[in-house]
């Protein structure tokens, strides 16, 4: 966060950076447990914890969102709000029908290979 040189620990943060940090995560922590139908927005305009941290909070399933009805990730692909995963349900079933096309489009390249190859018995004689 801050760029000052530390010993590297599990957290990866240097100690004031990790006390900032363990300060706003319960900020929050005690925001959401009065606010439990408080976005994501409202929740970090309320505590100063940015939003890109608390999205990195869901994200790492530091904050479970069962507990939370109106807290919600962002997707990756097209930014809309979703609870599940990287990627929205919209998204999530593109991007699997995709992968269906071009597997099928491959299997029928290769069953179009198939085709002309022939298969000698015996020896080659010349």
């Amino acid at each position: 966060m801050c760029g000052k040189v530390f010993q590297v620990t599990l957290r990866n943060l240097c100690p004031e950076c990790a006390e900032i940090h363990d300060r706003q995560f319960e900020a929050l922590d005690r925001y959401l447990f009065r606010n439990r139908h408080a976005t994501v927005e409202q929740a970090a305009e309320a505590t100063g914890v940015p939003i890109r941290q608390i999205r990195e909070w869901i994200r790492n399933k530091k904050i479970s969102l069962s507990a939370y009805p109106n807290l919600t990730d962002i997707c990756d692909l097209c930014g809309s709000p979703t609870r599940n995963g990287h990627l929205c349900a919209r998204c999530s079933d593109r991007l699997k029908h995709d992968i269906e096309k071009m597997l099928a489009e491959e299997e029928r390249e290769r069953a179009r290979k198939r085709e002309h190859t022939f298969k000698m018995r015996g020896e080659v004689k010349d």
